[in-house]
């Protein structure tokens, strides 16, 4: 039987990895702070400005059988709905830098805003499932399978709840960092604005709205979460985790 000592993330595995994390965080952010702030005492002077506007993202990569078992027709066509949330976001946002909150037409005021919830999700759930796709690690590695291990047991364990979450919602699956408790959770959104947890940084999204694998699969959707199992890529979600563990979590995070 394998020792328990190895298959667990004990406070030493956390401390080793939160001072590397937290040094590299905070020499990035030394460097842009370093020019001091501007004379009126806000914003520093070396401060990245925001992005202006929303721009769709390539996945070139993954067409030209970059996955197993998903076709590029049924990328394409996925492709071209994401695009489609990037251009309507962008409008959105554009409407709510005019509008007035005073007038009392509430109804588009309230509908605006919900549009933009729904339609910026869109965008950053494709932009998390795209991106966790492909790759050749087969399996998690490292600290993301101590934690899974930690979590779920085993991964086998992990990515059947992942995929038992995709059976039942109507719209994603998504494995995230909780920082009020620092487990990895796994969460269902019937919606792209439904049900979303709060505090908690997605490592691994997975889209089961039927556009996403109708073209392939019709209505199989088993067939299609096997398939996207398989196409994960462990690579980028180590990564995610490794960027969510640059923030402190715990009870603090709701004080």
């Amino acid at each position: 039987m394998e020792n328990n000592e190895n298959k667990s993330v004990d406070r030493r595995d956390f401390l080793k990895f939160g001072v590397l994390t937290a040094a590299t965080a905070l020499g990035s952010t030394n460097k842009a702070f370093a020019t001091g702030k501007d004379s009126s005492g806000g914003v520093p002077n070396n401060l990245k400005p925001p992005v202006q506007k929303y721009l769709a993202k390539k996945y070139d990569n993954l067409l030209g059988d970059g996955l197993s078992g998903i076709s590029d027709n049924q990328l394409k066509a996925h492709f071209g709905l994401y695009e489609k949330y990037v251009a309507n976001i962008n409008d959105i946002e554009a409407k709510l830098k005019i509008i007035d909150p005073n007038n009392p037409d509430t109804l588009s005021y309230r509908g605006l805003h919900v549009e933009q919830s729904f339609n910026l999700n869109g965008v950053i759930l494709h932009e998390l499932y795209f991106g966790n796709l492909g790759g050749g690690s087969k399996e998690p590695k490292g600290l993301l399978k101590k934690m899974i291990e930690r979590d779920y047991g085993n991964p086998l364990n992990f990515l059947n709840h992942l995929k038992g979450v995709g059976k039942v919602m109507r719209g994603w699956s998504m494995a995230a960092l909780n920082y009020r408790t620092g487990r990895i959770g796994i969460y269902g959104l019937d919606q792209h604005n439904q049900l979303v947890p709060s505090l908690v940084f997605p490592i691994l999204v997975l889209d089961v709205y039927e556009h996403a694998y109708m073209v392939d699969f019709g209505t199989d959707r088993k067939k299609y979460l096997e398939t996207f199992v398989s196409n994960i890529n462990w690579k980028v979600v180590q990564d995610r985790l490794e960027l969510a563990l640059t923030m402190p979590y715990g009870e603090h995070i709701t004080a």
